[in-house]
């Protein structure tokens, strides 16, 4: 009982987090990149595990099959978008003959109401949106199957990339079909580096800082590199992490040992914090929630962010912001001395463990990822999310368009996630709840801010994640 409540209270943590992102202005980065906007249904104020018997396109009549599954949908920026997927899932029940019911659900409200149904043991739903955070939310009690057949089937027809196939394995096995991925991508005001002589664009993290160094003008209440350390700035925590990594830093290694203490994460801790002093980082970085990186960009206050393509819908669909856009080049992120290793954001589908036919299941997920359908789809959502396919390598809509190439460009060496490089699960189970204290954020803003020095705010980091790991009994 004591690790189901606690899978409840991180679950909470997640839904908090989540209303932090995909604001107006273009924040977030994971599937939470959606509107704040409460739960809608297909079949308002009926309980999900029990609507009225429809046809696959709605008519209220029962079905030749008599068969029946219900599909709840994490609702993502575009309402097109959402109804082209309801309408992808109803039209398989037309062709099927099987009952369909949907039910799309906003990114704050979609764990909150999971968890009820699963503590009510009633109402839970077949097929729902997916992810290896959501997963590991429940772990030691994983309510999802281990759908590695179906992947495997599924690339052996059409070869998932490399990234995304290995990428959204949970201890060897995946417990959600692979379906797309978000990013974070690197904005460059190209302007100001122009101004400053720098004619290159920065690959390497050292480079981002030099370049930033000689933009910045903070009498002019401009600053070369917008990357915060808030204490719920999801998205710089991400960015945080993710230089950690380039540079070799870990919290924890393979075999989930804890090994944040070490020069590296000082090393990038300190870089940072010395950046901040000099006036690099705009002051209130330390301040900021997950829209501050992106509405310093729109402000015209900073010259380099890390954000999602949100903020890139953002400039190019509102006309104030034309000429900003126009002098922003977009790119996947930097590389560090040691890799270049970003953080994986995939979206997919499970099948949860009540399921009472898992083939027909199975089937649906297919229909969803039928190739003519799905890069229709992927193309209308396009660059918010990429594909995962193999094929989206050769596809003009992905390899011709600037931003897009560099969104698959990100995806293609997406392969971090929380505790990277933990291989156990109940390593990575402690560090995906360890994440959502934010505790990179802290130790980089504990430092910047003069309350605690590098070798201290990497103890307490530390300190921390071990009672994370006795919680899940790592």
């Amino acid at each position: 009982m004591k690790k189901k409540t606690l899978a409840i209270m991180t679950a909470a943590a997640m839904v908090m987090s989540f209303a932090g992102c995909g604001n107006g202005n273009g924040s977030g980065t994971g599937p939470a990149n959606t509107p704040r906007d409460s739960v809608q249904t297909t079949e308002a104020e009926t309980p999900a595990g029990n609507p009225p018997a429809e046809t696959g396109d709605g008519t209220g009549t029962d079905t030749a099959s008599g068969k029946e599954i219900t599909v709840w949908v994490e609702k993502i920026f575009s309402d097109d978008a959402n109804a082209a997927v309801e309408a992808r899932l109803k039209q398989y029940g037309t062709e099927k003959g099987v009952t369909v019911h949907v039910e799309l659900i906003g990114a704050t409200d979609i764990m909150t109401k999971l968890n009820a149904t699963i503590e009510a043991g009633r109402n839970v739903p077949d097929i729902i949106s997916s992810s290896t955070t959501k997963v590991l939310n429940y772990y030691p009690n994983i309510p999802c199957l281990d759908v590695s057949d179906l992947v495997a089937e599924i690339n052996e027809a059409r070869p998932y990339l490399p990234s995304a196939l290995e990428g959204t394995q949970i201890g060897g096995v995946h417990y959600y079909v692979p379906y797309y991925s978000s990013s974070c991508m690197m904005f460059v005001r190209k302007d100001k580096l122009e101004e400053a002589g720098i004619t290159e664009m920065p690959s390497t993290w050292e480079e981002v800082f030099a370049a930033a160094e000689a933009i910045s003008d903070p009498a002019g209440d401009f600053y070369g590199l917008g990357m915060g350390c808030g204490e719920n700035d999801d998205d710089d925590e991400n960015t945080l992490r993710q230089y950690c990594w380039n540079e070799g830093g870990y919290l924890l290694d393979a075999d989930g040992n804890i090994t944040v203490d070490n020069e590296v994460v000082k090393k990038c801790v300190s870089r940072w914090a010395g950046l901040y002093a000099a006036g690099v980082i705009p002051p209130d970085a330390v301040t900021w929630d997950a829209g501050g990186n992106n509405s310093s960009y729109l402000a015209g206050r900073t010259g380099i962010v890390f954000n999602a393509p949100t903020l890139y819908n953002a400039m190019r669909n509102d006309s104030q912001y034309a000429e900003l856009l126009e002098n922003t080049v977009i790119l996947a992120p930097p590389a560090g001395a040691d890799n270049n290793v970003y953080m994986s954001f995939p979206v997919g589908y499970s099948i949860m463990n009540t399921c009472k036919d898992v083939e027909l299941a199975s089937d649906l997920i297919r229909y969803l990822v039928e190739k003519e359908w799905y890069d229709g789809f992927l193309e209308g959502i396009a660059p918010i999310y990429a594909p995962m396919f193999r094929d989206a390598e050769d596809n003009p809509v992905w390899t011709g368009d600037a931003v897009n190439a560099e969104v698959l460009k990100y995806v293609q060496s997406a392969t971090g996630y929380y505790g990277y490089p933990v291989e156990t699960i109940g390593g990575r189970a402690a560090a995906a709840r360890h994440y959502f204290t934010f505790p990179v954020g802290k130790m980089f803003h504990q430092v910047a801010a003069g309350a605690a020095s590098a070798e201290d705010a990497v103890k307490k980091v530390a300190g921390d994640l071990d009672d994370f790991k006795d919680q899940v009994g790592e």
